[in-house]
């Protein structure tokens, strides 16, 4: 972003990020005008009919369910504001509960909420919790409770707060002992969207993250950052308990130790298998994938403050090098479909009129000849925090070629990338799915955490300010199309395919329901997954 600072410098993100993300990268939800319905999508009744595993899907109690995530590093969290990297989101989406989550066909569910519900302008909303619902320590969940959330949300500066602009932690007020009432800075229809993000977990008053309560499905043992974190199964969740007794979340660095680990049988599920080594797993006995369709992106970054992506002529010719169709078969091996440059594909507001881009190497030597960039060298950063990133990069760098471009490739671990995440002119990056004006939020203004291309387009400023205040659906999604008519022709983002998520698993391993959320194991739902 113009103004990224260096607090904001390769803070929470394993790209997405999230990372949430959401990514991350977080995972994010669309609001909509009205109130939410209780629900339990994602019972333990999930676990029949085609859950992952395959085999006898009769649940079955007990065990110690062992995941290998994509690892942070020391700076990985287990503070329910902060999520640094995908296995951050993973913990915090079991030791913590949110007020709404997604169920498995993307339609908002209420979790600790039992109603949302605006006035007739959308100013004033109020938040009723369900009755009954504890924290790990047995007290009751309340209205106090969430109000404490809300202000330490600001008051830490999570990330998920610049999705909550609208929020005035000064005008909330408790009703009872589980009703708030937010008095909104501006009207809005989208306003319980951010409080489905993994960072807005609620917590308890006087809430200390070095001893964490929540009221997850899991409770917490123990966290060692970078290496693993122990859960046990929390009894009084307000929905069905998790199967297994224990959960245990282990770091890895490299995809290559990930995959061994599944397969030397150190532990039941990884995450983001890499495509080359799909074959393997479902080739060998006692192992199988799960694949989920869904919005989910890789992405080139350019940053637009900085030469020379600061011409627009040349963030135009980046795009036109790029051979989509090619890209996705041979950096994720055909595990994804083409993109436009624009992120939400299955937002109700995803503008899938815009003509698709596609490679004009002809038109990218013009426009960068007009630019007086004819021979440019410019050099990539990479890193494997996300199964094709680096693939894609060796690709590009391939078809820069013939259009006179000289690509070097910078490959770094993943904990160097995130040091200096958002600092470099041109580098990857990728986002798990989101509603369109939380991801807008995210990336894309000057306010943004992970605006890693420094965007800052004072129409489009303008456009997502009026949409986010539009109360009328039809009105909304048409501002938000003139949104990504500006993305598409000046934006800073080289958005070239929609990922399929393939996870890993022991076939003795069942549990996740088809969904297309856009996060591994259903938004690394792991209550609901059990042994046969």
């Amino acid at each position: 972003m113009s103004e990224f600072t260096k607090a904001n410098e390769g803070m929470t993100r394993r790209a997405l990020i999230v990372r949430a993300a959401a990514g991350g990268g977080f995972l994010l939800f669309g609001g909509t005008l009205g109130a939410c319905a209780g629900s339990d999508s994602g019972s333990s009744t999930a676990t029949t009919g085609t859950a992952a595993g395959g085999g006898s899907l009769a649940p079955k109690t007990g065990g110690n369910l062992r995941i290998g995530l994509a690892g942070g590093g020391a700076a990985e969290s287990i503070d329910a504001q902060k999520a640094f990297s995908n296995i951050d989101q993973a913990r915090l989406r079991n030791l913590y509960a949110r007020l709404v989550s997604r169920a498995p066909d993307f339609s908002m569910q209420n979790e600790l909420a039992e109603e949302i519900t605006p006035n007739a302008d959308g100013s004033v909303w109020t938040v009723r919790l369900l009755e009954g619902a504890e924290f790990h320590d047995g007290k009751t969940i309340g209205a106090d409770d969430l109000m404490f959330t809300v202000q330490r949300i600001f008051d830490t500066k999570a990330p998920v707060a610049s999705l909550m602009s609208f929020v005035d932690p000064k005008g909330m007020k408790k009703l009872d002992e589980r009703t708030v009432e937010f008095t909104l800075l501006t009207p809005t229809s989208l306003f319980s969207t951010p409080f489905g993000g993994s960072e807005a977990g609620i917590v308890p008053v006087g809430y200390d993250p070095a001893k964490p309560i929540g009221s997850g499905p899991f409770s917490f043992e123990s966290f060692t950052a970078g290496q693993q974190s122990v859960f046990n199964r929390f009894d009084n969740y307000f929905r069905e308990p998790a199967f297994v007794d224990k959960l245990t979340i282990i770091s890895f660095q490299d995809d290559a130790s990930r995959v061994n680990a599944l397969l030397g049988g150190q532990v039941d599920a990884i995450e983001t298998v890499p495509f080359a080594q799909i074959p393997v797993i479902e080739g060998t006995s006692g192992f199988t994938t799960f694949k989920s369709d869904s919005a989910a992106n890789l992405i080139f970054t350019m940053r637009v403050d900085t030469a020379p992506f600061d011409d627009v002529r040349v963030r135009q010719a980046m795009r036109l090098i790029v051979d989509r169709e090619q890209m996705v078969q041979q950096a994720i091996a055909g595990y994804g479909t083409v993109a436009n440059d624009l992120f939400c594909r299955d937002d109700p507001a995803f503008a899938s009129d815009i003509p698709q881009r596609k490679q004009d190497i002809a038109e990218a030597k013009r426009l960068l000849a007009e630019a007086g960039k004819e021979n440019l060298e410019v050099e990539l950063v990479t890193a494997p925090v996300q199964a094709g990133l680096v693939e894609a990069c060796q690709v590009f760098a391939e078809q820069a070629k013939a259009a006179g471009v000289k690509v070097t490739l910078r490959k770094l671990d993943p904990n160097a990338y995130f040091e200096g995440y958002g600092t470099w002119p041109f580098s990857v990056d990728y986002w798990d799915v989101s509603s369109y004006f939380q991801q807008m939020a995210l990336n894309s203004l000057p306010t943004s955490t992970f605006n890693t291309g420094h965007f800052d387009d004072p129409e489009f400023n303008d456009l997502y300010a009026q949409g986010v205040s539009e109360l009328d659906e039809t009105k909304r999604n048409e501002i938000a199309r003139k949104m990504q008519e500006i993305e598409h022709e000046r934006g800073a983002y080289i958005v070239w395919c929609y990922r399929n998520l393939i996870d890993g698993l022991s076939a003795k391993v069942t549990g996740i329901p088809e969904n297309n959320v856009g996060l591994s194991f259903y938004s690394y739902s792991f209550r609901l997954m059990h042994f046969l």
